[in-house]
């Protein structure tokens, strides 16, 4: 356990601390060094990598789960008229239907609920856990966004706890890291189509 917070501590203080805007590119380096360290804990700790996910009915209802969370979170900001930081996001649909994805689960679900996994078995404190933590990341917008996207941040903390204990559980259920990138894409996909038809 004490690996599993020293893991996160230093991730943090890489992904928080470095100047990654700094670096002229338009897809920001820390998502490189997400991709880096979740391969080097992977192979490190020898966490097993498994890709293959056969849709059931139980798959379904996560994805039913996953799409009434994201309607009840667009609807929400809408109704709040809550302003978001979206349409400054360069590439949008790269960071919000690939990279954020991708990447984040492979952080969140791959490394460090597997490893916690490895340490407490397949308990659903797990997911909890790994969801907080999740969420808690949300908060470097505080660092990185104008004062008037606060509320925003706020409520993104909010929706990104639920998303992440059914991404958790989805990898408790179905042992596949597939099963938490497609429930995050099909979360995020569902905020691209309300950004594109200007609903929030």
């Amino acid at each position: 356990m004490i690996s599993f917070f020293v893991l996160v501590i230093l991730y943090f203080a890489f992904s928080w601390g470095l100047p990654w805007h700094e670096i002229p590119s338009t897809i920001s380096f820390s998502y490189v060094f997400d991709l880096f360290f979740a391969l080097s804990v992977s192979f490190f700790y020898r966490l097993p990598w498994k890709f293959r996910w056969n849709v059931t009915k139980q798959g379904l209802k996560a994805f039913a789960e996953v799409l009434v969370l994201a309607i009840g979170s667009i609807g929400a900001i809408w109704y709040l008229d809550i302003e978001n930081p979206f349409r400054m996001v360069q590439n949008l649909e790269w960071h919000l239907l690939l990279l954020a994805p991708v990447l984040e689960e492979l952080v969140f679900r791959q490394t460090f609920q597997r490893l916690l996994i490895a340490n407490v078995g397949g308990k659903r404190v797990t997911s909890m856990l790994v969801a907080a933590i999740f969420a808690f990341s949300h908060f470097i917008g505080l660092k990185a966004l104008p004062v008037e996207y606060v509320p925003f941040i706020g409520f993104q903390v909010f929706y990104t706890f639920v998303l992440g204990v059914i991404c958790g559980q989805a990898l408790l259920r179905f042992h596949s890291v597939l099963a938490p990138i497609c429930m995050h894409f099909i979360f995020n996909l569902s905020f691209y189509v309300a950004l594109q038809l200007e609903i929030i």
